[in-house]
């Protein structure tokens, strides 16, 4: 076989790629930066009453409004909520939301499901799902939630078998809408890992895990399964009440709220291969609703005064693997221009 650039089948099942054919292949992208994977079968696990469903509508609207979601970048899309466990609640924790992001709900690109439907890989009321998707609203969703695995569940739990049959019901869903598709689902009694057989978990894409820490009263994400990446960090959330609305949003923890704002100034460094000017960094920061320039600056120096930053010339980029290049001050003579009207 002379040259590695060529097909080695054609189109269709069974389909064989060259080497050449896998390298132009796209790179995974993300619904939520370095959280949610474009495509991917995702579980977000805890036990009841720690706020999976809070954690779970503040990912759809962030995804459905194109809003930051906690900090982090988000890729805009549709989405498909089958909220299994019924309306109860519903309604007032989606108006706290808006009235939270002041967003109009014309801005929410979401179709909601009232009702639980059996989730396997033949399911009849799967079949209807796509059907009034594709004729009735004419579009397919990006993100998929089933709220949650236990009331779209036909069977046992624990067996192999039926928890394929499961699996197979949210690839079908994945694959027909070609959507990440993340499951709400419960931990053991024990609360070591996720509820069930194991075959969800070699499954899915990436597991995160939610738990409530006792001393601070914080909500806590971790990642213990990311297959395409590194795991994230570990998030820290809160409840925030919105009186008006007697319910409840999910906000960051005061800790939290900084790193996820350096996190999300270093995602726009890495979207930009040429590199930023701190005016630019600056305006595209802002664009997604982040903080103010004064903010910015503090958050800028730390960055800076860490190495985690380098500049070239007039531009900005992540310093990768955090490698002290050379020692730098936090403030450069020369960037001075770029920082002038700081106030």
């Amino acid at each position: 076989m002379g040259t590695a650039d060529f097909a080695l089948t054609t189109d269709g099942a069974v389909r064989l790629y060259s080497t050449a054919e896998v390298l132009r292949m796209p790179a995974p992208t993300w619904l939520i930066e370095s959280v949610i994977p474009a495509g991917g079968l995702v579980g977000l696990i805890g036990p009841p009453g720690v706020g999976k469903t809070f954690i779970a509508l503040d990912m759809a609207l962030s995804v459905a409004t194109g809003r930051l979601w906690q900090g982090l970048p988000t890729k805009k899309g549709r989405v498909l909520y089958i909220s299994a466990e019924g309306r109860g609640g519903l309604s007032k924790r989606v108006a706290a939301w808006l009235a939270d992001r002041t967003a109009k709900p014309s801005e929410a690109k979401i179709a909601w499901l009232l009702e639980a439907i059996p989730v396997h890989g033949t399911s009849e009321s799967i079949d209807v799902l796509i059907e009034r998707q594709k004729e009735e609203l004419g579009t397919f969703p990006d993100l998929v939630i089933i709220d949650t695995l236990a009331r779209c569940f036909e069977g046992d739990e624990n067996q192999q078998e039926d928890m394929g049959r499961f699996v197979a019901g949210a690839d079908r869903l994945r694959e027909e809408f070609d959507a990440t598709v993340l499951i709400v689902h419960h931990t053991r009694l024990d609360g070591e890992r996720e509820r069930g057989n194991t075959a969800f978990r070699g499954a899915a894409d990436t597991m995160i895990f939610v738990a409530r820490e006792p001393k601070h009263h914080d909500i806590v994400l971790s990642c213990n399964k990311q297959k395409e990446a590194e795991e994230f960090i570990d998030v820290e959330l809160r409840l925030k009440s919105v009186p008006e609305h007697d319910s409840c949003v999910i906000g960051q923890s005061r800790a939290s709220s900084v790193e996820q704002k350096k996190a999300s100034m270093l995602s726009l460094l890495e979207n930009a291969p040429g590199g930023l000017t701190w005016s630019e960094w600056f305006e595209q920061f802002r664009s997604t609703g982040n903080a103010s320039k004064t903010t910015f600056h503090r958050l800028f120096t730390e960055l800076r005064k860490n190495v985690v930053i380098i500049r070239r010339k007039n531009k900005y980029y992540k310093n990768v693997g955090h490698v002290v290049l050379r020692p730098q001050s936090a403030m450069e003579p020369d960037q001075v221009v770029d920082s002038k009207g700081l106030n």
